[in-house]
């Protein structure tokens, strides 16, 4: 490729709504264009990465034996009518009208298509295992779409699926794609942890996330000091809750009656610190409940964790808050000064709070609260629960060490549904008795485009993007210095550009009549491994320079032997070239 012949489209300036590092070097090097909310276009760059990635991919699907299918973008709504997820996606979902005015929506993900498939495809158990997976483009309509491509309304997805005759059988392959995910994140080259998932709208039994550490990710994840523990945050546990709940009968019974100060009102604000006060917050339950909502008690320095609060059998799903309003009406006070303290409704407290001792409260009185409050002197003692996220420096869940707490960017996610599906989609196989049987699943998702995002969140420097070999848009750049004026430099500059081509490696010439600088600066941004140099003074000598773009060292190598330099480089690489 000449550069020529290239739609070679980088940008000096940051453009102003790109607040990630990320987003703002794949627009700069010209791998995106933002054409709406959440909507971007792929420039060539951007495809020849996206496109090595789709190649990973493709090679370890092969080895475990998964058949690549296409399925349509557009799925009939009635099929999630059936699963009953069209309540659970709400409005994350795209949907239109046929001109015979039926319902269809863009897929953003497709359990109910391929289970339907299956449905009326096989018909024997001894066709099972059977592993299905394709690379489609996926719509889901974020309600705030942010951090460039890494969440958007259309990307790029593998998505498979397995069926299985019983659980064992789903096991094995569950953990065959468990290993496939570490060698398609490892030949990335990506810094990834995996840990233990929710399940959420997608369903099953036990998942797993393949996550890429990032400080701009929006992700969560949670592991200990030891590596015996991971987890994301919503599933993150620690030893307080470990223990109270292997205790949890025995704890309820046994709290400390302790001498108090007495519990008294006061005015005007709390000069208490936060982890002594306890804060209250009203959601919605579930419809047909005695009432219609409950409080959440957590710690003054803790966040409540939704996903944990949602666990709760009454608890409205998604969760719903009390907004000020509705709060003022019911209580007569503003959230701030919101308490536990005489609420006629379930309260539910998480565990940090059930060894507190003269905390404080709000008093449900506009300006004022209750300090030294403590329970079963002051407060009845409420149901408790784990609903708080773990926080840095909790203890490990098996009490060795601390628990570290870093942002990520997911990946990949695995899941073992079982028979989720295939009950709710009567998804039946005739076994070797006679009788009929639902089929057991899994799923296993990974999101191609912001892996892009990811290598670029850890492959960075103050010039631009450092690729990994693997997925680089090029292997390869030839620079000449000044071709179009030097007959000689233009001669070495084909010649190399030919004998690499040869030898099959990803080359691209940069033959545009620019200024050193500006060639320099714009490879640089783009963040092609190896950089060939060809100038005036070296040739003379019948050399030419070698930039390595990661440690940015330079070297002169003859012309005679920069060929084999190259190839060598390259074929010694850890990792395989992907083209």
């Amino acid at each position: 490729m000449r550069t020529s012949q290239y739609l070679l489209s980088t940008l000096k300036e940051v453009p102003y709504d790109a607040k990630i590092i990320s987003h703002q070097l794949m627009l700069r090097s010209g791998m995106i264009r933002k054409i709406s909310s959440g909507l971007y276009v792929w420039l060539p760059t951007g495809i020849r990465v996206l496109k090595k990635i789709q190649n990973i991919i493709h090679e370890e699907m092969k080895k475990i034996g998964a058949l690549e299918i296409s399925m349509p973008i557009m799925q009939p709504e009635s099929l999630w009518q059936e699963s009953g997820r069209v309540k659970i996606y709400g409005e994350e979902l795209f949907n239109f009208y046929d001109r015979r005015k039926n319902k269809f929506i863009l897929g953003p993900t497709n359990e109910e298509l391929v289970t339907s498939f299956i449905k009326t495809e096989i018909h024997s158990y001894k066709k099972l295992p059977l592993i299905l997976y394709q690379i489609q483009t996926k719509f889901r309509d974020e309600i705030r779409p942010r951090f460039g491509i890494i969440r958007t309304r259309e990307f790029t997805m593998k998505d498979a699926y397995s069926f299985h005759i019983n659980q064992q059988c789903l096991e094995k392959t569950y953990d065959q794609f468990y290993n496939s995910y570490i060698n398609i994140f490892k030949k990335i080259q990506l810094n990834f942890r995996i840990v233990k998932a929710d399940s959420g709208s997608m369903g099953g039994n036990l998942s797993h996330e393949f996550q890429a550490l990032s400080n701009n990710g929006e992700d969560e994840i949670v592991f200990s000091e030891d590596s015996s523990y991971a987890s994301n945050m919503n599933m993150a546990e620690s030893m307080e809750t470990k223990d109270f709940l292997k205790n949890k009968n025995l704890s309820l019974n046994t709290i400390k009656k302790i001498v108090t100060k007495k519990s008294i009102m006061i005015s005007n604000q709390l000069n208490i610190p936060l982890k002594n006060q306890i804060k209250t917050i009203l959601v919605r339950t579930k419809k047909n409940y005695i009432h219609p909502i409950a409080a959440l008690l957590i710690r003054g320095d803790h966040e409540l964790n939704i996903f944990k609060a949602q666990k709760i059998d009454f608890i409205e799903t998604p969760l719903v808050f009390l907004n000020d309003t509705e709060i003022l009406s019911l209580i007569g006070v503003t959230k701030k000064f919101l308490g536990p303290l005489g609420l006629k409704i379930p309260i539910i407290a998480d565990i940090s709070t059930y060894t507190m001792e003269n905390f404080s409260i709000g008093a449900n009185v506009e300006n004022k609260f209750f300090i030294n409050v403590n329970w079963k002197i002051d407060l009845p003692l409420p149901i408790i629960q784990d609903i708080r996220k773990v926080t840095k420096h909790d203890l490990n869940p098996n009490g060795k060490g601390h628990l570290n707490v870093q942002k990520s960017i997911e990946l990949g996610h695995i899941f073992q549904l079982g028979q989720k599906y295939s009950q709710k989609m009567k998804t039946c196989i005739p076994v070797s008795n006679g009788s009929q049987k639902n089929l057991h699943m899994g799923c296993y998702g990974i999101g191609i485009t912001r892996i892009v995002a990811a290598v670029i969140e850890q492959n960075h420097d103050k010039n631009g993007i450092i690729w990994p070999i693997s997925i680089a848009p090029f292997q390869v750049v030839i620079m000449p210095i000044n071709m179009n004026n030097v007959d000689k430099v233009q001669k070495i500059a084909n010649l190399l550009y030919q004998e690499l081509q040869k030898k099959e490696i990803d080359v691209i010439l940069d033959d545009r009549n620019e200024q050193p600088g500006i060639m320099f600066n714009e490879i640089d941004l783009i963040g092609i491994p190896h950089q060939i140099i060809i100038g005036t003074r070296s040739i003379i000598n019948n050399n030419v320079e070698y930039r390595e773009r990661k440690s940015k060292k330079t070297i002169l190598i003859s012309i005679q032997e920069i060929i084999n330099f190259i190839v060598t480089k390259i074929n010694t690489s850890k990792y395989k070239i992907y083209k």
